[in-house]
């Protein structure tokens, strides 16, 4: 499924809520705060709640890339070239 998928899923969201163009900076706290979560569901090994974190910290980078419109997919593909040259490529 294409990356796109999920970010126009996440677009429309933001749409449907009246919240497009609000902005980068709450969005980054919201991510920093997920991420605090990540980090405490780790330390005491709690999965379930790992991927309760890791989605919404996801479903908030797809707002962000619908909000600049970018080309995750092209940006994946770059990136996936990008690894196997640095670290696979002997």
């Amino acid at each position: 499924m294409s990356l796109h998928t999920y970010r126009d899923e996440a677009g429309a969201f933001l749409a449907s809520m009246g919240a497009q163009g609000e902005g980068d900076a709450q969005k980054l706290a919201w991510l920093e705060e997920e991420f605090a979560l990540l980090r405490e569901a780790s330390a005491v090994g709690n999965d379930a709640r790992m991927r309760h974190q890791i989605y919404d910290m996801l479903f908030l980078l797809f707002e962000l890339a619908a909000e600049h419109d970018f080309d995750l997919d092209e940006e994946w593909r770059v990136g996936a070239a990008r690894k196997q040259e640095k670290y696979l490529k002997k």
